[in-house]
């Protein structure tokens, strides 16, 4: 298995899209700083949109390194 990170200037949702369909990726991995609101946690707006429109799955990290149920 094998990891790429890569720097992209642009729309930054767009330009994950992008990347993630021109090098076939089978996975994105996107940190979240979202915090509680009624019990649930919300994503960040890139965050958000990438995980409704990519293709191959998507994995968020809480940043601040805590999990939710």
């Amino acid at each position: 298995m094998s990891t790429t990170t890569a720097v992209a200037s642009g729309n930054p949702h767009a330009v994950i899209l992008e990347y993630a369909d021109a090098n076939d990726a089978d996975l994105v991995v996107l940190g979240t700083h979202g915090g509680p609101v009624s019990g649930r946690y919300l994503l960040g707006s890139v965050t958000e949109k990438v995980v409704r429109l990519a293709d191959p799955p998507v994995v968020t990290v809480r940043t601040d390194g805590s999990t939710s149920e």
